[in-house]
Protein backbone atom coordinates (compact mmCIF):
# COMPACT_ATOMS: atom_id res chain seq x y z
CA UNK A 1 0.00 0.00 0.00
CA UNK A 2 3.03 2.24 -0.27
CA UNK A 3 2.50 5.80 -1.49
CA UNK A 4 5.19 7.82 -3.15
CA UNK A 5 6.43 10.71 -1.03
CA UNK A 6 4.77 13.14 -3.41
CA UNK A 7 1.40 11.41 -3.11
CA UNK A 8 1.72 11.08 0.66
CA UNK A 9 2.16 14.84 0.94
CA UNK A 10 -0.72 15.42 -1.47
CA UNK A 11 -3.03 13.16 0.52
CA UNK A 12 -2.11 15.01 3.72
CA UNK A 13 -2.89 18.32 2.03
CA UNK A 14 -6.29 17.16 0.77
CA UNK A 15 -7.18 15.72 4.19
CA UNK A 16 -6.39 19.06 5.83
CA UNK A 17 -8.21 21.11 3.20
CA UNK A 18 -11.34 18.97 3.59
CA UNK A 19 -11.38 18.89 7.39
CA UNK A 20 -10.76 15.15 7.72
CA UNK A 21 -8.02 15.34 10.35
CA UNK A 22 -10.02 12.98 12.60
CA UNK A 23 -9.40 10.16 10.07
CA UNK A 24 -5.92 11.21 8.90
CA UNK A 25 -4.02 8.27 10.40
CA UNK A 26 -6.52 5.74 9.06
CA UNK A 27 -6.49 7.25 5.56
CA UNK A 28 -2.70 7.45 5.39
CA UNK A 29 -2.53 3.81 6.52
CA UNK A 30 -5.10 2.42 4.11
CA UNK A 31 -4.64 4.57 0.98
CA UNK A 32 -3.28 2.68 -2.00
CA UNK A 33 -1.22 4.14 -4.81
CA UNK A 34 -2.82 3.09 -8.04
CA UNK A 35 -2.20 3.47 -11.73
CA UNK A 36 -5.07 4.99 -13.68
CA UNK A 37 -5.36 5.01 -17.45
CA UNK A 38 -7.64 7.36 -19.34
CA UNK A 39 -8.64 7.56 -22.98
CA UNK A 40 -6.37 9.84 -24.98
CA UNK A 41 -8.23 9.91 -28.29
CA UNK A 42 -9.26 7.37 -30.89
CA UNK A 43 -6.62 4.86 -31.88
CA UNK A 44 -5.08 5.53 -35.30
CA UNK A 45 -2.74 2.50 -35.27
CA UNK A 46 0.19 4.62 -36.39
CA UNK A 47 2.53 2.85 -34.00
CA UNK A 48 3.02 -0.64 -32.62
CA UNK A 49 3.03 -1.31 -28.91
CA UNK A 50 1.31 1.68 -27.33
CA UNK A 51 -1.17 1.25 -24.50
CA UNK A 52 -4.64 0.73 -25.97
CA UNK A 53 -8.19 -0.23 -25.04
CA UNK A 54 -10.28 -2.37 -27.43
CA UNK A 55 -9.83 -2.61 -31.19
CA UNK A 56 -6.98 -4.77 -32.45
CA UNK A 57 -3.94 -5.82 -30.40
CA UNK A 58 -0.29 -5.80 -31.46
CA UNK A 59 0.47 -9.46 -30.83
CA UNK A 60 3.85 -11.20 -31.12
CA UNK A 61 4.47 -13.17 -34.28
CA UNK A 62 3.56 -16.63 -32.94
CA UNK A 63 0.84 -15.61 -30.48
CA UNK A 64 -2.51 -17.34 -30.94
CA UNK A 65 -5.71 -15.39 -30.45
CA UNK A 66 -7.34 -16.79 -27.27
CA UNK A 67 -10.57 -18.76 -27.68
CA UNK A 68 -13.20 -19.49 -25.06
CA UNK A 69 -14.34 -23.01 -24.16
CA UNK A 70 -16.85 -22.92 -27.05
CA UNK A 71 -14.16 -22.03 -29.58
CA UNK A 72 -15.34 -18.42 -29.94
CA UNK A 73 -12.60 -15.76 -30.00
CA UNK A 74 -12.31 -13.88 -26.74
CA UNK A 75 -12.69 -10.12 -26.84
CA UNK A 76 -9.53 -8.03 -26.79
CA UNK A 77 -9.95 -5.66 -23.87
CA UNK A 78 -6.64 -3.99 -23.24
CA UNK A 79 -2.93 -3.86 -24.01
CA UNK A 80 -0.43 -2.09 -21.75
CA UNK A 81 3.06 -1.00 -22.64
CA UNK A 82 4.79 -1.60 -19.31
CA UNK A 83 7.60 0.86 -20.05
CA UNK A 84 4.93 3.60 -19.95
CA UNK A 85 4.09 2.61 -16.36
CA UNK A 86 7.62 2.73 -14.93
CA UNK A 87 7.74 4.95 -11.85
CA UNK A 88 3.99 4.91 -11.27
CA UNK A 89 4.03 1.98 -8.82
CA UNK A 90 6.37 2.50 -5.83
CA UNK A 91 6.21 -1.22 -5.00
CA UNK A 92 7.64 -2.07 -8.44
CA UNK A 93 5.37 -5.05 -8.96
CA UNK A 94 5.32 -4.93 -12.77
CA UNK A 95 8.08 -5.74 -15.23
CA UNK A 96 9.69 -2.55 -16.52
CA UNK A 97 9.48 -3.66 -20.16
CA UNK A 98 7.24 -5.67 -22.41
CA UNK A 99 3.49 -5.76 -22.96
CA UNK A 100 0.46 -7.12 -21.14
CA UNK A 101 -2.62 -8.18 -23.12
CA UNK A 102 -6.05 -8.70 -21.53
CA UNK A 103 -8.79 -10.77 -23.16
CA UNK A 104 -12.23 -11.72 -21.87
CA UNK A 105 -14.92 -14.20 -22.80
CA UNK A 106 -18.60 -13.99 -21.96
CA UNK A 107 -19.08 -12.95 -18.39
CA UNK A 108 -20.64 -14.83 -15.52
CA UNK A 109 -19.62 -14.77 -11.84
CA UNK A 110 -16.26 -16.03 -13.15
CA UNK A 111 -15.18 -14.86 -16.59
CA UNK A 112 -13.24 -16.94 -19.09
CA UNK A 113 -10.21 -14.84 -19.84
CA UNK A 114 -6.57 -14.70 -20.80
CA UNK A 115 -3.73 -12.41 -19.73
CA UNK A 116 -0.62 -12.62 -21.90
CA UNK A 117 2.83 -11.16 -21.31
CA UNK A 118 5.21 -10.47 -24.21
CA UNK A 119 8.85 -9.59 -23.68
CA UNK A 120 10.57 -6.77 -25.61
CA UNK A 121 12.24 -9.43 -27.76
CA UNK A 122 8.88 -10.99 -28.59
CA UNK A 123 7.47 -7.57 -29.44
CA UNK A 124 10.16 -6.89 -32.04
CA UNK A 125 8.09 -8.77 -34.63
CA UNK A 126 4.68 -7.88 -33.27
CA UNK A 127 1.95 -6.96 -35.72
CA UNK A 128 -1.58 -5.67 -35.39
CA UNK A 129 -3.95 -8.61 -35.55
CA UNK A 130 -7.65 -8.96 -36.17
CA UNK A 131 -9.76 -11.59 -34.43
CA UNK A 132 -10.21 -14.73 -36.54
CA UNK A 133 -14.00 -14.34 -36.22
CA UNK A 134 -16.42 -12.02 -34.41
CA UNK A 135 -15.60 -12.10 -30.71
CA UNK A 136 -18.07 -13.06 -28.02
CA UNK A 137 -18.83 -9.44 -27.11
CA UNK A 138 -18.91 -8.19 -30.70
CA UNK A 139 -21.65 -10.71 -31.35
CA UNK A 140 -23.69 -9.03 -28.61
CA UNK A 141 -22.64 -5.37 -28.64
CA UNK A 142 -21.06 -4.73 -32.03
CA UNK A 143 -17.47 -3.61 -32.53
CA UNK A 144 -15.81 -1.55 -29.81
CA UNK A 145 -14.10 1.76 -30.63
CA UNK A 146 -10.38 1.56 -29.89
CA UNK A 147 -8.74 4.36 -27.89
CA UNK A 148 -5.17 5.15 -26.92
CA UNK A 149 -4.50 5.24 -23.18
CA UNK A 150 -2.47 7.63 -21.03
CA UNK A 151 -1.29 6.51 -17.58
CA UNK A 152 -0.84 8.43 -14.34
CA UNK A 153 -0.23 7.67 -10.68
CA UNK A 154 -3.21 8.19 -8.39
CA UNK A 155 -4.41 7.56 -4.85
CA UNK A 156 -7.25 5.19 -4.01
CA UNK A 157 -9.07 5.36 -0.69
CA UNK A 158 -11.10 2.40 0.63
CA UNK A 159 -14.44 2.31 -1.16
CA UNK A 160 -17.90 1.45 0.09
CA UNK A 161 -17.15 -2.26 0.53
CA UNK A 162 -13.79 -1.77 2.28
CA UNK A 163 -13.99 1.38 4.38
CA UNK A 164 -14.26 1.25 8.18
CA UNK A 165 -17.14 3.62 8.89
CA UNK A 166 -16.14 3.97 12.53
CA UNK A 167 -12.84 5.48 11.37
CA UNK A 168 -14.22 8.04 8.92
CA UNK A 169 -17.46 9.13 10.62
CA UNK A 170 -18.00 11.51 13.50
CA UNK A 171 -20.64 14.07 14.40
CA UNK A 172 -19.70 16.19 11.37
CA UNK A 173 -18.69 13.55 8.82
CA UNK A 174 -20.63 10.70 7.26
CA UNK A 175 -20.43 8.80 3.95
CA UNK A 176 -21.38 11.82 1.82
CA UNK A 177 -18.49 13.88 3.20
CA UNK A 178 -16.11 10.96 2.73
CA UNK A 179 -17.22 10.62 -0.88
CA UNK A 180 -16.58 14.34 -1.39
CA UNK A 181 -13.07 13.80 -0.02
CA UNK A 182 -12.50 11.22 -2.74
CA UNK A 183 -13.72 13.64 -5.40
CA UNK A 184 -11.39 16.34 -4.07
CA UNK A 185 -8.49 13.89 -4.15
CA UNK A 186 -9.16 13.14 -7.82
CA UNK A 187 -9.63 16.79 -8.78
CA UNK A 188 -10.20 17.59 -12.43
CA UNK A 189 -8.45 14.50 -13.75
CA UNK A 190 -10.06 12.72 -16.73
CA UNK A 191 -12.28 9.69 -16.26
CA UNK A 192 -10.19 6.56 -15.69
CA UNK A 193 -11.22 3.63 -17.87
CA UNK A 194 -8.63 1.39 -16.20
CA UNK A 195 -7.40 1.20 -12.60
CA UNK A 196 -4.56 -1.00 -11.37
CA UNK A 197 -3.71 -2.04 -7.78
CA UNK A 198 -6.58 -0.19 -6.08
CA UNK A 199 -9.63 -1.31 -4.14
CA UNK A 200 -12.10 -3.25 -6.26
CA UNK A 201 -15.40 -1.55 -6.93
CA UNK A 202 -18.24 -3.47 -5.32
CA UNK A 203 -20.63 -3.65 -2.40
CA UNK A 204 -19.45 -6.60 -0.31
CA UNK A 205 -15.64 -6.55 -0.16
CA UNK A 206 -15.49 -10.25 -1.02
CA UNK A 207 -13.61 -10.01 -4.33
CA UNK A 208 -10.26 -11.10 -2.92
CA UNK A 209 -11.87 -14.09 -1.18
CA UNK A 210 -13.62 -15.12 -4.40
CA UNK A 211 -10.41 -14.70 -6.38
CA UNK A 212 -8.41 -16.85 -3.96
CA UNK A 213 -11.07 -19.58 -4.05
CA UNK A 214 -11.01 -19.61 -7.84
CA UNK A 215 -7.22 -19.60 -8.10
CA UNK A 216 -6.91 -22.57 -5.71
CA UNK A 217 -9.78 -24.57 -7.18
CA UNK A 218 -12.16 -24.23 -4.23
CA UNK A 219 -15.92 -24.01 -4.38
CA UNK A 220 -17.05 -20.39 -4.34
CA UNK A 221 -18.96 -18.73 -1.50
CA UNK A 222 -19.90 -15.15 -0.76
CA UNK A 223 -19.16 -15.57 2.96
CA UNK A 224 -15.58 -14.69 4.03
CA UNK A 225 -15.54 -17.12 6.96
CA UNK A 226 -16.61 -19.99 4.72
CA UNK A 227 -14.00 -18.94 2.17
CA UNK A 228 -11.25 -19.12 4.79
CA UNK A 229 -12.52 -22.54 5.89
CA UNK A 230 -12.42 -23.88 2.33
CA UNK A 231 -8.97 -22.44 1.68
CA UNK A 232 -7.72 -23.81 5.00
CA UNK A 233 -8.92 -27.25 3.98
CA UNK A 234 -7.16 -26.88 0.62
CA UNK A 235 -3.94 -26.03 2.49
CA UNK A 236 -4.14 -29.08 4.76
CA UNK A 237 -5.40 -27.14 7.76
CA UNK A 238 -3.06 -24.16 7.42
CA UNK A 239 -5.41 -21.29 8.26
CA UNK A 240 -2.56 -18.79 8.47
CA UNK A 241 -1.70 -19.45 4.85
CA UNK A 242 -5.37 -19.20 3.86
CA UNK A 243 -5.63 -15.74 5.40
CA UNK A 244 -2.31 -14.69 3.91
CA UNK A 245 -3.33 -15.77 0.42
CA UNK A 246 -6.49 -13.65 0.59
CA UNK A 247 -4.53 -10.67 1.91
CA UNK A 248 -2.02 -11.00 -0.94
CA UNK A 249 -4.57 -10.96 -3.76
CA UNK A 250 -3.87 -7.96 -6.01
CA UNK A 251 -6.32 -6.24 -8.33
CA UNK A 252 -4.22 -6.32 -11.48
CA UNK A 253 -6.76 -4.33 -13.48
CA UNK A 254 -10.28 -2.99 -13.21
CA UNK A 255 -11.83 -1.96 -16.53
CA UNK A 256 -14.85 0.30 -16.27
CA UNK A 257 -17.79 0.54 -18.62
CA UNK A 258 -16.97 3.33 -21.06
CA UNK A 259 -19.40 4.93 -23.48
CA UNK A 260 -16.68 6.25 -25.79
CA UNK A 261 -15.21 2.78 -26.26
CA UNK A 262 -18.48 0.88 -26.01
CA UNK A 263 -17.52 -1.23 -22.99
CA UNK A 264 -20.65 -2.24 -21.10
CA UNK A 265 -20.02 -4.83 -18.42
CA UNK A 266 -23.48 -5.85 -17.24
CA UNK A 267 -25.41 -2.78 -16.09
CA UNK A 268 -22.57 -0.25 -16.40
CA UNK A 269 -20.35 -2.41 -14.23
CA UNK A 270 -16.64 -3.22 -14.13
CA UNK A 271 -14.41 -6.09 -15.19
CA UNK A 272 -11.84 -7.28 -12.64
CA UNK A 273 -8.58 -9.17 -13.14
CA UNK A 274 -6.95 -10.50 -9.95
CA UNK A 275 -3.59 -12.13 -9.33
CA UNK A 276 -1.62 -13.42 -6.35
CA UNK A 277 1.13 -11.03 -5.30
CA UNK A 278 3.75 -13.80 -5.59
CA UNK A 279 2.67 -14.63 -9.13
CA UNK A 280 2.67 -10.94 -10.05
CA UNK A 281 6.21 -10.44 -8.79
CA UNK A 282 7.35 -13.57 -10.66
CA UNK A 283 5.61 -12.63 -13.90
CA UNK A 284 3.13 -15.53 -13.88
CA UNK A 285 0.36 -13.62 -15.60
CA UNK A 286 -1.25 -16.83 -16.78
CA UNK A 287 -2.32 -17.41 -13.15
CA UNK A 288 -5.10 -14.88 -12.93
CA UNK A 289 -8.82 -14.86 -12.36
CA UNK A 290 -11.40 -12.56 -13.89
CA UNK A 291 -14.85 -11.52 -12.64
CA UNK A 292 -17.26 -8.67 -13.11
CA UNK A 293 -19.29 -6.51 -10.79
CA UNK A 294 -22.49 -4.74 -11.74
CA UNK A 295 -25.01 -3.11 -9.45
Amino acid sequence: MALSEENRKYLKQVIEENDFAHAADYLQRTAKQTIKLSCAGRETYQSIGNSRAAGEPDLPEKAQWPLDSSGIPMTFVLQLNLSELVGLDPEKRLPTEGMLFFFAGDYDSVVEHKVLYASPEQMERATRQSAPAPTVHEQQDGAYRSHRLDARAAIDLPGYAYVDNDEIEDEKHEWDEYEELGFALEGEKPFATVRMFGYAEGQHGDDEYMAALELFGCESTYYPNEAIERLTQAFDGDQERAEREVADIVMLAEIDSDQDIGFQWGDSGVLHYFIRKEDLLNGHFERTTCSFYSS
